[in-house]
């Protein structure tokens, strides 16, 4: 037995804090600073699924800063939905021709795909299974769903009279493991996914209750016979590869927001009790107490109390009139012999609750990688400090369109592209080949697809266009480069479209203001009233010089 198997056995037979005394005796390291730095580190966690999810959706509805949280993530992410922008790829599709014959071809797909699919993302008949929701509102409701509550699934379900498929979410609280139910070949179930012998998830089993009685659904992932995609999971935070399920996206900081909600309530309600409660009469040590209500106080008030004779004499006799309600600025107090009055503690609400309460929202966007400016809606005036909150958000909302993306877009995407093409719907040169005989490059290649999400303005749009033009003026960068900073295309897209638009204000007899000359005449390629013959401008210029 060699001294770390001898040191792990003699830890195991102590309890506690004596393991990393014993470990840090013997020159052990585990991470502990000293004996017991750390704690007690358990070897597997429970998560308590169920729990969180019900905990994470009852703070939404009723935690402002959860709920203003995950709005100001939906608003940034989702916004309207991520717009399908078709890039397929020429030079795999049509292989024999040129560089540019190939560009034009996938520009004019490009436009085809992206029509065709706007009609069916538009169009809540058709995409939704439950004919309510466009694509921008099902991307909306995946989102908001799976970060509250952990997670969930999307199922695709054909519709026999268009032949696409239609679109159904369901919450991961209806993902259940059922209860009489006996997976085949060695498949096992584990918090309602089924997993084959080699682990790989094979189904899912979604629970309905109708009239009291619980009934399940299984849902393959992948259709028995075609292989097609049917369902799969969403996630709303990261996982560990192994992970089954999802935790909700608040679910380490419940009890954080909670707290910190609960403090703002106590700061609200001492300010309302100080606003009410404007001072406190202190009686004399031999004098009797008055009556314990707030409002007999009112019966001593003088001045603005009391608006008539009559008034004044009913409260004179009773003092149960002339309450706190009556209350009227002016009032003063005749205080008894003896009696002294006191003002209210006027140090409530706590001046420091806006200080700590922007710490810990801090800690929350920082933790979570959003720019506490962002998530707080506060910006100063440096453009430099608003610019670079605004970079880091960017750099944030990239990669999570990205992911979003990948996660149900693209999937949703290639299935649509998929159904359209074997019903005859989208006409798309070898797709229906290559599907049948596995060219997995020429599926790719038309089923890429880039998508665009909110083009946040730019803090200084002039500055950052002349920022660009100076770094290509410089060399220090391309135009492709800057072209998907600004747009998101790519600047072979963007050429391709401008050539196509220029045809088309040519066609209706208009000049791109890009085009004019510095009196506002076509520059070249077209009629004006200088050259209404349409020649070559170099060679009028000549004639005129002679």
């Amino acid at each position: 037995m060699d001294i770390h198997e001898s040191v792990q056995k003699t830890a195991e037979n102590y309890g506690g804090y004596l393991v990393s005394v014993v470990k840090n005796l013997a020159g052990w390291w585990d991470g502990d600073k000293f004996p017991g730095s750390i704690g007690p580190t358990p070897e597997w966690e429970w998560v308590d699924y169920w729990t969180l999810r019900k905990r994470s959706l009852n703070l939404f509805r009723k935690n402002i800063y959860a709920k203003g949280i995950i709005r100001r993530l939906l608003w940034n992410e989702i916004h309207t939905g991520l717009v399908a922008t078709p890039t397929p790829v020429a030079s795999e599709i049509w292989r024999g021709l040129d560089e540019m014959e190939g560009a034009e071809k996938a520009v004019g797909a490009a436009a085809r795909i992206s029509s065709a699919f706007d009609l069916y993302a538009s169009t809540p008949a058709v995409f939704d299974w439950g004919r309510k929701l466009t694509f921008g509102e099902f991307q909306e409701l995946v989102r908001f769903e799976s970060l509250v509550c952990g997670d969930g699934i999307i199922i695709s379900r054909i519709d026999k009279n268009t032949n696409l498929p239609r679109w159904q979410w369901v919450n991961g609280n209806n993902i259940r493991s059922p209860d009489n139910y006996a997976p085949k070949d060695g498949s096992f179930i584990k918090h309602g996914v089924e997993f084959n012998r080699w682990g790989r998830k094979v189904a899912f089993h979604v629970m309905t209750e109708v009239n009291g009685e619980r009934k399940f659904e299984r849902i393959p992932v992948r259709a028995e016979k075609s292989g097609r995609l049917v369902s799969w999971m969403v996630y709303g935070s990261e996982t560990l590869l192994d992970d089954v399920r999802g935790e909700p996206f608040l679910s380490d900081t419940i009890y954080m927001l909670k707290d910190i909600d609960r403090y703002r309530d106590a700061e609200t309600r001492a300010a309302v009790i100080n606003a009410v409660l404007a001072f406190v009469r202190k009686r004399g040590k031999d004098e009797l107490p008055m009556a314990g209500r707030p409002s007999a106080i009112g019966a001593r008030l003088k001045g603005g109390g009391a608006e008539t004779a009559a008034q004044a004499n009913a409260q004179a006799e009773d003092p149960d009139i002339g309450g706190i309600d009556m209350f009227r600025p002016g009032m003063w107090y005749d205080a008894p012999e003896g009696g002294s009055i006191e003002s209210f503690n006027t140090q409530r609400p706590n001046t420091n609750f806006g200080n700590f309460e922007q710490i810990i929202i801090s800690a929350l966007a920082w933790s979570h990688g959003i720019p506490p400016e962002i998530l707080m809606l506060k910006f100063g005036n440096n453009y430099s400090a608003s610019r670079q909150a605004d970079n880091e958000f960017r750099v944030y909302l990239s990669r999570r369109n990205q992911k979003n993306a990948d996660d149900f877009c693209r999937n949703i995407y290639s299935q649509f592209l998929r159904c359209a093409a074997l019903s005859g719907g989208l006409s798309l040169d070898g797709y229906v080949r290559a599907m049948a005989g596995g060219d997995w490059k020429t599926i790719a290649a038309w089923e890429k697809c880039g998508w665009n999400g909110l083009n946040r303005p730019a803090v200084d749009r002039y500055k950052e266009v002349l920022a660009s033009q100076n770094a290509l003026d410089s060399l220090l960068t391309t135009y492709d480069i800057e072209s998907r900073r600004m747009c998101g295309l790519g600047i072979a897209q963007v050429v391709q479209t401008q050539k196509r638009e220029k045809e088309l204000f040519a066609r209706a007899g208009l000049t791109p203001h890009a085009d004019e000359d510095n009196n506002g005449y076509p520059a070249y390629g077209a009629a004006s009233p200088r050259n209404p013959d349409n020649e070559d401008q170099e060679s009028e210029s000549e004639g005129e010089k002679k």
